[in-house]
């Protein structure tokens, strides 16, 4: 991709100094010798990428920027400096530079700026291209909701979605599509159109957790190479979902804490605070109230986050949703596994029927896709179940509440019984196969499953993902 920058600099020699450079990079660059002559440009002109001098004669630097965030707010505008002032960084910042960099020969910090300055511009684009196709995915006409308990909840997620600057803190058991729920108020809101980025708060190493989220200078510590933007600051003007919320250790809730709190963050080994306008939520199937009282959560946090809070119903508690969900999970796995089903059989629809699915809504997507993957037929039948999901006792019919009821043998460890080809399998395989059978049996819960495996969240990510 070819981008386009307009260079702004006083000094002849350094101008077209730079200009050259650039330009051989594969820069498309405009310049102009002063602030006056870069605002008239700008008129008709529209570039990238503004690169502005901090000192010239008549409008200086951050006159030049004032003006420019006035009529392109989304202009990204790196200012340069051979001798700016902490003062002046800050001032920068507050009038919305991208970035503040020293003026060297060798361009070398100018240079990191536009890389990370192109990124971002990249993943802007990107957002905006697949925010159109999310928008249409997480429309609320699209959620399901024939129950009246789903019904009930979505008028709750629209009032959320109108006010979009409300923390919304989302409870529910594993499955329930807390997640998905989180996006459906993102993509419904005014901020749609802007990033929402989720953070797996058990999947992020505690030593690499403030990195990714508040990103760092360069030589902040050993493999800093350069300024690194944090998840909060790439989330800006959008939203970001803290998933497992309740996993986050202690320490790391302060410094979160302080960042709700004060709408501002300040990167690893930086000097600068930078102010951050997105909205936070977060995803939880733990009851914090409980972890408050066991010390294991702050509870300044808790009140923090606990503004308004959305507790997503269990798939038992909205039966007359899982034919639809089932539907929709059948029609996506077939077009994705090119296969010829295209409805439910009787007897699966019976089997759906009474099952009482302690995974939720995960557990239900995961049961079709399965038995889609080996059906050949265009009906799916009961035979395409597991065993325990055909076994499952009867219960109250659809539209009814039923207890919970956990088939027999569910998490029991002494029932996984697996057979191992000496020569022809691997020791990889073995604990691939034992991995995906306690994740079946948890309805997908990566934390319980862990738990059994007696194994934390992020050494189960990292064997999946291996």
């Amino acid at each position: 991709m070819t981008w386009h920058l307009l260079l702004v600099e006083d000094e002849a020699s350094v101008r077209e100094a730079f200009a050259l450079r650039l330009g051989n990079q594969g820069y498309v660059v405009q310049t102009a010798a002063s602030g006056e002559e870069a605002l008239a440009l700008l008129r008709s002109y529209e570039p990238d990428i503004l690169v502005l001098d901090l000192v010239m004669p008549k409008l200086s630097g951050l006159d030049v920027l004032a003006r420019v965030k006035q009529t392109s707010p989304h202009l990204l505008v790196i200012l340069l400096t051979a001798r700016g002032t902490v003062k002046d960084a800050v001032e920068a910042t507050k009038l919305g530079a991208f970035d503040f960099v020293a003026k060297s020969i060798d361009m070398e910090d100018l240079q990191h700026a536009l890389n990370r300055a192109t990124e971002f511009l990249t993943l802007q684009r990107q957002v905006r291209l697949q925010s159109g196709q999310e928008s249409a995915r997480y429309a609320l006409d699209r959620v399901i909701a024939k129950s009246p308990t789903t019904q009930s909840f979505l008028a709750r997620v629209r009032e959320l979605a109108k006010n979009d600057r409300v923390t919304v803190l989302l409870q529910g058991e594993t499955g329930t599509g807390k997640q998905y729920m989180g996006r459906v108020i993102h993509f419904n809101s005014a901020r749609a159109h802007k990033p929402c980025i989720e953070v797996d708060c058990p999947a992020i190493p505690r030593e690499l957790f403030e990195s990714e989220l508040f990103g760092h200078e360069k030589g902040s510590f050993t493999g800093a190479s350069g300024r690194r933007c944090g998840l909060i600051e790439m989330a800006e003007g959008g939203t970001v979902l803290f998933d497992e919320i309740g996993d986050l250790p202690l320490p790391l809730q302060t410094k979160l804490l302080r960042v709700i709190e004060e709408r501002a963050l300040r990167r690893i080994g930086g000097s600068t605070t930078i102010p951050v306008e997105v909205r936070f939520m977060a995803a939880t199937n733990r009851n914090l109230k409980e972890a408050v009282a066991k010390g294991e959560f702050r509870e300044d946090l808790y009140f923090r986050l606990n503004v308004v809070t959305l507790t997503v119903p269990p798939l038992r508690d909205r039966r007359e949703d899982i034919i639809p969900l089932a539907e929709q999970f059948l029609a996506r796995s077939a077009l994705a596994f090119r296969k010829p089903v295209r409805t439910l059989g009787e007897s699966a629809v019976a089997v759906l029927s009474r099952y009482q699915f302690p995974g939720n809504v995960r557990e239900l997507s995961n049961l079709m896709e399965r038995a889609v993957l080996f059906c050949s037929e265009e009906s799916l039948d009961a035979s395409h179940f597991p065993s325990d999901v055909q076994d499952s006792p009867v219960t109250s019919s659809i539209g009814a509440s039923a207890p919970l009821s956990v088939p027999a043998g569910w998490l029991d460890p002494a029932l996984v019984q697996l057979t191992f080809r000496v020569g022809e399998q691997s020791l990889a395989d073995l604990e691939d196969r034992i991995i995906n059978e306690v994740l079946r049996r948890t309805g997908g819960n990566k934390t319980l499953a862990a738990k059994q495996l007696g194994i934390t969240r992020w050494m189960l990510d990292r064997r999946r993902r291996r």
